[in-house]
């Protein structure tokens, strides 16, 4: 006896597995930044439901010294941006695929690691 699965049934399986998936990494990747970079990154959690108890990160806000990088998690997907700032200005922003988005705040968390360590060297040092 074969059973033969529907494949709507397979196809929703696999939206809410990417969705859990999503949900995992935008959790992990918030621990991550916050864990880091405390005073520059910003996290908003949303409730699952009206009256649920249990909630999700639904956005990640990182500020660098000339560029804000968000990325929100909205209806099951996952929405990446860039402002450029000059003194606090918001010049421009834009929308960046993930991968890309990814990258430049690795280079741009590498770029703070390397300011703040010269600093605490340098304070280190003196002390």
């Amino acid at each position: 006896m074969s059973v033969e699965l529907d494949p709507f049934d397979l196809d929703a399986a696999g939206v809410r597995r990417a969705l859990n998936d999503f949900r995992a990494f935008m959790e992990a990747l918030a621990a991550r930044l916050q864990g880091a970079l405390p005073d520059r990154v910003t996290v908003e959690r949303r409730r699952d439901g009206l009256l649920s108890r249990t909630s999700h990160v639904h956005e990640i806000a990182l500020r660098s010294d000339g560029a804000e990088y968000r990325l929100r998690f909205d209806k099951g997907t996952l929405t990446a941006t860039k402002a450029k700032a000059v003194r606090g200005v918001t010049i421009s922003t834009s929308e960046e695929p993930v991968p890309q988005w990814l990258g430049e705040v690795r280079a741009e968390v590498a770029a703070l690691a390397g300011t703040m360590g010269s600093a605490s060297d340098v304070l280190h040092d003196f002390l």
